[in-house]
């Protein structure tokens, strides 16, 4: 297990383009199988980085989101998106629309984790990523934590309602460019933690 965990996250991460990883890279590779190899307990923390192979850019990266449209941070400043309807409505809109998860699926860095988990050995998955592939990939969503939320539901900002983001996204594409909770009236967003936002309580437990 350790070894496939190993080869796939060196996959994931270091054979772009089909170029083979460094002399450095291969020791940590190998060093972090000797390690995963021995333990009976291992928590794992990914980041945006796991998910570049399945097209989902990074934030600050040369091709990252924010390196190519500095706006788009600063719309992801929670009063920004509170106090501006026409960010509301383009956020809505490019999640609806913008094709931005189409065809998106799990890659072997992910994938990897799966085997280390069915070993027993697997105790919590934390990660950064909001787009929800680890659980795709097949891993238990009971021990995956989202510390920043996930894309795929929407939340409400009043009640914290939850439901499947496509709940909204149906709204939105007939025609609610900014749509309001049902229960309260409040704003709705994707249940993704916005800077200037609270972590989710219990995560951090």
């Amino acid at each position: 297990v350790a070894t496939d965990v190993a080869h796939c996250e060196a996959s994931a991460v270091n054979h772009r383009g089909g170029e083979p990883a460094d002399d450095a890279l291969e020791a940590a590779v190998l060093r972090a199988t000797d390690l995963v190899a021995g333990a009976v307990s291992v928590t794992v923390l990914t980041g945006a980085g796991i998910s570049t192979d399945s097209g989902i850019p990074d934030f600050r990266g040369p091709e990252g989101v924010w390196t190519k449209n500095p706006e788009a941070e600063k719309a992801s400043d929670i009063r920004v998106f509170v106090s501006d309807p026409d960010v509301r409505r383009a956020r809505w809109d490019v999640l609806a629309n913008g094709g931005m998860w189409d065809g998106v699926e799990p890659n072997d860095g992910h994938r990897a984790l799966v085997p280390l988990e069915a070993d027993g050995r697997l105790h919590t998955l934390v990660t950064q990523n909001v787009d929800g592939l680890h659980a795709l990939a097949g891993s238990d969503p009971a021990r995956i934590v989202e510390v920043h939320g996930t894309v795929r539901e929407a939340m409400c900002l009043g009640c914290a309602w939850r439901a499947p983001v496509e709940v909204v996204l149906d709204r939105v594409r007939s025609g609610d460019g900014d749509p309001r909770c049902d229960r309260c009236g409040d704003l709705l967003k994707s249940a993704t933690v916005s800077f200037g936002q609270d972590l989710f309580e219990g995560d951090m437990e």
